[in-house]
């Protein structure tokens, strides 16, 4: 049976879903191969490999922590709560095009409030806020090509 859950990651909200032939993100299929060698998983996918690990109640991507939500039905798990942090920097998780921006620099933002729109693969994905802040810079206009975990905006605690 596929289980199927909402994962938002550096403020980008992504419906996975765990198949038979491995992972469904977004409707896209990868099959990535996982390796643990006892401190941390070795994660390859269409040729690129990630280091992921997991320290206390972090989870690092690379070696940088990640500001990650993983929500499935009825049960909801939390890493890096947003409740604890004094500022976020909302970072692209993948590539695509800036087509609205919502926001201005100095607006005060809700936890899950609509920062801007990012369309890649040709579909709009909502960049949510990760906390109750003030936009503190905006480092991308409309139309700009973004690269994945590219800065597009700062939030600081209010």
């Amino acid at each position: 049976m596929d289980k199927k859950y909402k994962v938002r990651l550096h403020g980008s909200e992504f419906d996975l879903e765990k198949n038979k032939k491995g992972i469904k993100v977004n409707n896209y299929q990868f099959d990535p191969e996982v390796i643990f060698n006892g401190k941390f998983y070795r994660v390859f996918v269409n040729g690129r490999e990630l280091k992921v690990e997991f320290r206390d109640n972090d989870i690092l991507l690379d070696g940088k922590i990640v500001d990650f939500d993983f929500k499935s039905d009825p049960q909801i798990q939390t890493r890096k709560g947003s409740s604890h942090r004094k500022s976020a920097d909302i970072r692209t998780a993948i590539p695509g095009k800036i087509v609205e921006i919502r926001v201005n620099e100095g607006d005060e933002v809700a936890d899950q409030q609509c920062l801007l729109v990012l369309e890649s693969m040709k579909m709009r994905n909502e960049i949510l806020s990760p906390m109750t802040g003030v936009i503190d810079s905006i480092s991308v206009s409309i139309g700009d090509q973004v690269k994945s975990r590219q800065l597009m905006i700062k939030i600081k605690l209010k």
